[in-house]
């Protein structure tokens, strides 16, 4: 890769973590650039598909999607997760960002002096409207209207249908304890997590395996002690899956449901 980014006796290098302390950061030869379901690899002509998408046809049809594809600049490309069940309008409307990106790369090469900044991850807003404005996502809620418009010209890149998802919050109370996130986030850090019903989690950590505790704790309202426990076991499935992506947790995990007992028929 260094090989083919020469400018003059210096070579193009791309930082993969920044400095800690007395350590210096690290940095590689091998370039990489995102795009919203497009990675663009200066110095190749690869062209390939995420290990992560696994169905056999998406991949298929990907591939040919992909070949039919100009590479910017000559460089390679792979298909991001995020590019599984895209159009290919929305691969052809990221290339060409990737190509005028390139462009501005190409040009600090030759005019700059080194050492240089050729180019730096978009920031945070960015990349959360890049990489997170998934199908899956119903809405982006900002309350600064600033921010509203630069994410809503921001998204116009990826997805012009997806510009009537960024809504502008106005409401008199903050946006975190409007849409309770202040909770959630306390939750998020507590060993003990209540659930709507009444009934709560407790989750423990260890070197080996997470442990979690349902609890049926003051649930009500049931029509018998069989009926709420299986109120509080299907509850609490579902606040654990959510807890465990808030949590970043992964690893062997056990959970203690409520033990039910069996009717026999």
């Amino acid at each position: 890769m260094a090989r083919q980014f020469p400018v003059g006796s210096d070579i193009v290098v791309q930082v993969t973590k920044g400095a800690i302390g007395t350590k210096g950061p690290r940095v590689t030869a091998s370039l990489s650039i995102p795009g919203r379901y497009l990675v663009m690899m200066p110095g190749t002509t690869l062209k390939g598909v995420s290990k992560k998408i696994e169905d056999g046809k998406e991949r298929e049809r990907l591939k040919k999607v992909l070949a039919r594809l100009p590479s910017p600049g000559g460089n390679g490309l792979i298909v991001r997760t995020a590019g599984a069940g895209a159009r290919k309008v929305s691969f052809v409307r990221d290339v060409r960002a990737l190509a005028e990106l390139w462009k501005d790369v190409e040009s600090g090469m030759r005019e700059k002096p080194s050492p240089c900044r050729l180019y730096q991850e978009p920031d945070l807003i960015e990349r959360v409207v890049r990489d997170s404005l998934t199908d899956d996502i119903d809405r982006i809620v900002v309350d600064n209207r600033a921010e509203y418009e630069r994410i809503r010209n921001i998204v116009v890149k990826f997805s012009r249908r997806a510009r009537s998802r960024i809504q502008l919050y106005e409401g008199d109370a903050p946006i975190f304890e409007h849409f309770d996130i202040e909770r959630q986030l306390d939750n998020a850090f507590s060993r003990k997590v209540w659930l709507k019903s009444g009934g709560y989690l407790i989750l423990d950590e260890t070197e080996a395996l997470v442990a979690i505790d349902v609890n049926t704790g003051r649930h009500k309202g049931a029509s018998s002690q069989e009926e709420s426990i299986l109120q509080v076991n299907l509850e609490a499935a579902e606040e654990v899956g959510r807890q465990l992506r808030l949590r970043n947790i992964g690893g062997l995990v056990v959970i203690d449901f409520i033990d039910m007992k069996q009717k026999k028929h």
